[in-house]
């Protein structure tokens, strides 16, 4: 699997223009094959983009000692991170040239706790994309068992004239 891109300082974000130069698929694509950087927060999330495809994203990730709440278990932040990915990036992947998005707001349901050192796979679809916003819906599984723990949706505001 490629080894994803990380941004060392802004500059190394793409610009602005670059990014409304190609389709939302097109980006992401580029992202999954470590061509143009992720967000940076997956380092320290430990997780990645795993596939990309119109429509749908997944990311997988395993929570560490260093994700915990104060009770020892998986924080609940971590979960909000691993969601707002997959299924921001799932909108973004229906984006026409020229338009980005950011995200509106997401809502989690964790079901039960992720056990430390437990790989996840979290998958969202684009279910609408509209003039002026994309909402997703998804989830997260286990990868080994396919055990359902949590659920979300994303509502993300669209920007910039599509060409």
């Amino acid at each position: 699997m490629t080894q994803p891109m990380y941004a060392e300082d802004p500059g190394d974000f793409l610009p602005l223009e670059a990014l409304r130069a190609m389709t939302g698929l097109e980006f992401m694509r580029k992202m999954l094959a470590g061509e143009v950087p992720t967000t940076t927060l997956a380092q320290s999330m430990n997780y990645r983009i795993t596939a990309v495809e119109k429509g749908l994203v997944e990311v997988r990730g395993t929570p560490e000692f260093r994700h915990t709440n104060a009770f020892g278990g998986t924080h609940g932040g971590w979960y909000g991170v691993i969601l707002d990915t997959c299924l921001t990036c799932a909108v973004i992947t229906g984006l026409p040239r020229g338009q980005f998005q950011t995200t509106l707001e997401y809502k989690v349901n964790m079901l039960r706790a992720i056990p430390l050192g437990t790989e996840v796979a979290g998958i969202g679809r684009l279910e609408h994309l509209g003039r002026s916003t994309g909402v997703a819906r998804g989830e997260i599984r286990g990868v080994a068992d396919d055990r359902l723990y949590a659920v979300g949706t994303a509502t993300c505001f669209v920007m910039g004239e599509a060409h």
